[in-house]
């Protein structure tokens, strides 16, 4: 613990030092841990306060009129800073506004609190001072303001040092090396509690938490479970179990049915499509029978979700709430793709080779932590950045780097084998939907056999096959195989060679400049390939569009292929020749095998190798597009120099895919999500995946309705004076559009989720409204320009008058119930964009086919979407709201009734903007003095 330190905390009216002001100073000198003198001043800004600093932080104009202008104020905390170290929430942020007005560099040492705090706590869901306070139990005055920020910092990091104190001395040892390696200021402090706690508790425990006494091999079976489908039913009426032992339980007669429908095709071993709305209780509908099904027969049930968050919900509380309520004695297991695992192999060998950088040694500082609190290792108990999560890739247990049975962990203590062997233990595994088609890829060697499954959030299937299905090869995947090499033949140099070979030196010296040369061709090919890509969809008019996707057509005369053949031969030169000196490598090391010394080593050089091999295979086959019935594509990364580059390769189809390798063998599968028909019709889904294939009478549908009262709950509004798409210039059409926003907003209060299908109308119409809404006191929050989509659904949720832009990730998953969200306005129908890779492929096959590609895809999956947007409005009985779709289409094509036909709404308002706006209005007053009563 720094002797005396200085906590900072400002209250700015922006975030960049340099163009936006300090408005209020607030310094404690922290001393032994004690507060011994504050300093706090407002300071009045020469410009007005933007209204999201208003919002943030309560000060307005007014408040700020009579304080002291910066510089009036700046040499006090100058001077009372002095020379001590500084010390605060994010505190560079601090520094630099303060260096900004000081006109100086301050040399101060800069102590975080939060990097402090995502090194001690690195499964904390959030590293804001507020939400690391909630977690810690330290009361706050408030927040957002100077004076209480800098005094919960204070109390943070005295919390957080208690916590170091507490940990072992062998792991604060390491935690100080790591953090020497990555240039941190608390690596000092964790050296000094180490040598504190040196006689007490350094010992030789291993650095992972050790493994659990295992389950039972086999799921348990129960012969008193409910047999037929009305006593399934019984449990859920009301005074039955779920009533008597959950709070707040709702009985459902939809719910109800569902149960009776889904115990009714697991029993006759059919395939049941089940469309249930919003507010059914679909994921206790599937639960009970799965369950009880398990239990009759000793034969595991499959639940597998797209999202994470629909998998956390069953994993954390749908489970558990059965369980509790029924008594059942089932054991449910959550399993994830390997990738999620730590590989204690790769993590143990990291901590020994301390050839680190910087950024990978904060990082394994964080997972040194975590990995003596985990009993899974897997990683989403982490709170990761992006550039983490590439970082992760190095000590996952990828199943390429996976010695099997030759790794000492993988009997007892490897992650990926307790997950096994507690779902091969269970009667119940969740999993999502990459994981079952890689079971499908991997012929059924990655899930325990199974008998019944349940797909929820079955619209996803196509979707995720594809993705699953396909190949991919990247910048930084290639990146990651030549560094994982450079370290190894690092290793290997420091050997001395079996059977003292002479050649030995000069063949490692051979590959290592192999090495280099494949770095730079590596380099140098994806560098060209980027500049290309962003030219080429420039010229199209695509700079806005937070990725560029590129079709390639190779062998085509005009593909982008063709451009690259000079980097692309010298890349696989370079590569061929690598993998022939690893090859040499290889074979002298199988020879000196016998000698422990050697036999790792020999293991870690197959796996690398065998990578190699495969990662040139699959560029070589993208390259030349080898794969039939495939449709290749580039992507890239907007906005950054060494950005993601991926190129991709995916079936075009997957209908027959999961027909042979999924349903022949399944007897009963029950696929089920709120969005699955078109006017009522299953037909599209059971085409696009591949159900039609069934026999007939194979397959029964159902759809069950939302027990909402939509009509008395919402109102259904259509603007038909906008420009239509493609018609007029796209000023006219942005102008018209942020005006109608407006509008809207100032009727509803703000309370507003706008869904666009192209970020750049999305930037665009943002950069129109942002300065009128900053005038009229309204929060506007841009996806992708105001932060990432969790962080700006709960601000958006805990602000009045706030406006929130989504693109496509907004149109479902986003549940923002209550007051918060009054009104969702649909920009423009949500047809995908021809030009998607996958969307054209898609089409032109249905052509080939004799198809009307708009009819059977592009149409549906229209209406499907839409379905998913017009969701976002009404999640609880208390609901209230507004939808408005501004694209006149809806009325003006024959189309437009399919999509008004698939919604639970029957009836809505159509005419001009103005008539509109007076018709909301008033259904709101209605509302209110309804609500009042």
């Amino acid at each position: 613990m720094p002797q005396s330190c200085i906590v900072c905390d400002l209250e700015t009216t922006g975030l960049n030092p340099y163009r936006d002001e300090i408005i209020e100073i607030a310094l404690l000198q922290l001393e032994e841990g004690r507060v011994t003198r504050e300093m706090h001043t407002l300071v009045r800004p020469r410009r007005k306060i933007p209204v999201t600093i208003r919002r943030l932080t309560g000060l307005d104009d007014a408040a700020l009129g009579a304080a002291p202008y910066l510089e009036e104020i700046l040499p006090e905390a100058i001077r009372f800073i002095g020379p001590h170290p500084l010390m605060g929430h994010n505190i560079s942020f601090d520094a630099g506004f303060l260096q900004a007005a000081h006109g100086r560099t301050l040399d101060n040492p800069l102590f975080d609190t939060r990097e402090l705090a995502r090194i001690l706590l690195p499964g904390a869901r959030s590293y804001r001072l507020s939400d690391l306070c909630r977690l810690l139990e330290i009361e706050m005055e408030g927040s957002h303001r100077a004076l209480w920020d800098a005094r919960a910092a204070a109390a943070l990091y005295s919390r957080l040092m208690a916590r170091a104190a507490q940990m072992e001395g062998k792991l604060l040892l390491h935690l100080a090396g790591f953090l020497t390696r990555a240039g941190s200021p608390w690596a000092e402090e964790m050296g000094q509690l180490a040598w504190q706690s040196r006689h007490s508790r350094i010992n030789d425990r291993a650095p992972f938490r050790p493994s659990r006494v295992e389950e039972e091999a086999e799921p348990p079976r129960d012969p008193n479970i409910p047999a037929d489908p009305e006593q399934l039913c019984a449990l859920l009426e009301p005074g039955g179990p779920l009533a008597t032992h959950l709070e707040k339980y709702e009985y459902r007669p939809q719910q109800k049915k569902m149960v009776a429908a889904i115990a009714g095709a697991l029993a006759e071993e059919k395939y049941l499509l089940l469309e249930a709305g919003t507010g059914t209780g679909k994921s206790l509908a599937y639960l009970i029978p799965a369950l009880q099904r398990s239990l009759k027969t000793g034969q595991r049930a499959v639940v597998s979700t797209h999202t994470i968050n629909l998998q956390e919900q069953l994993w954390q509380k749908d489970i558990p709430m059965v369980k509790k309520a029924l008594g059942w004695p089932f054991r449910a297991a959550l399993v994830k793709g390997r990738q999620n695992y730590l590989c204690l192999r790769r993590w143990l060998h990291s901590l020994t080779v301390q050839d680190w950088t910087a950024r990978e040694a904060a990082f394994y500082g964080r997972i040194l932590v975590w990995a003596r609190e985990t009993a899974t290792g897997d990683k989403n108990e982490l709170n990761l950045t992006r550039d983490e999560q590439e970082l992760w890739l190095s000590l996952c247990a990828d199943g390429e780097a996976c010695q099997g049975t030759g790794c000492r962990w993988f009997s007892r203590e490897c992650y990926v084998t307790r997950s096994r062997r507690l779902a091969e233990a269970a009667n119940l595994v969740v999993v999502n939907h990459s994981l079952l088609l890689s079971d499908i890829r991997a012929e059924n060697r990655v899930l325990p056999a199974y008998g019944c499954l349940i797909i929820d959030e079955a619209h996803h299937l196509e979707d995720a096959a594809t993705e699953q299905l396909g190949l991919s090869v990247s910048r930084s995947g290639l990146s990651r195989w030549l560094n994982a090499l450079n370290r190894l033949l690092g290793r290997l140099s420091d050997v001395p060679s079996g059977e003292n070979s002479p050649a030995w030196p000069a063949l490692l010296q051979q590959v290592q400049e192999g090495r280099q040369r494949a770095g730079k061709g590596v380099e140098l090919f994806f560098n060209t390939l980027q500049q290309l890509v962003i030219s080429h969809c420039e010229k199209k008019g695509e700079g806005n569009a937070p990725r560029y996707q590129l079709r390639l057509r190779p062998g085509s005369k005009s593909d982008l292929t063709n451009d690259l053949q000079g980097e692309y031969s010298n890349l696989r030169l370079y590569i061929q020749e690598l993998l022939s000196g690893l090859e040499k490598i290889n074979s002298l090391l199988d020879d000196w095998s016998e000698e422990e010394i050697w036999a790792g080593h020999a293991r870690d050089l197959s796996q690398v190798l065998s990578t190699g091999r495969k990662v040139a295979g699959e560029l070589d086959c993208i390259m030349k597009g080898e794969l039939d019935n495939h449709v290749y594509w580039v992507e890239v990364e907007r906005g950054k120099e060494n950005a993601a580059v991926i190129l991709r390769a995916a079936p075009v189809q997957v209908n027959t895919v999961l027909y042979e390798h999924l349903y022949k063998d399944k007897k009963a599968i029950i696929f089920t999500s709120a969005t699955l028909s078109v006017e009522e019709s299953f037909d599209h889904f059971m085409e696009r995946a591949g159900l039609n294939l069934l026999p007939a009478g194979q397959v029964m549908t159902m759809q069950v309705d939302s027990p909402f009262s939509y009509e008395s709950q919402s109102l259904l509004c259509v603007v038909r004076n906008l420009p239509l798409p493609g018609e007029g210039s796209g000023a006219i059409y942005s102008e018209a559009l942020a005006i109608s926003l407006l509008d809207l907003a100032e009727i509803t209060g703000g309370r507003m989720l706008v869904l666009f299908t192209s970020h750049q109308m999305l930037q665009e119409t943002y950069n129109r409204l942002k300065p009128v809404c900053e005038e009229r006191d309204i929060l506007l929050l841009g996806h992708n320009l105001d932060g990432s989509r969790w962080n700006l659904v709960e601000e958006f949720r805990t602000t009045t008058r706030a406006i929130l832009f989504g693109a496509s990730s907004f149109w479902e998953g986003v549940d923002i119930p209550g007051p918060a969200l009054s009104c969702v306005v649909m920009v423009k129908l949500p047809f995908w964009s021809p030009g998607v890779p996958v969307i054209e492929a898609r089409l032109e096959e249905l052509a080939r086919q004799g198809k009307d590609g708009f009819r059977h895809f592009s149409l549906p999956q229209a209406i499907i979407r839409f379905k998913q947007g017009f969701g976002r409005l009404i999640r609880t009985e208390q609901d209230r709201g507004v939808v408005v779709v501004l694209d006149g289409r809806l009325l003006t094509k024959k189309y437009g009734r399919q999509f008004l036909n698939s919604l639970p709404l029957k009836s809505h308002i159509r005419g001009d903007m103005h008539l509109i706006t007076r018709q909301i209005a008033r259904w709101f007053n209605k509302e209110s003095r309804h609500v009042s009563k």
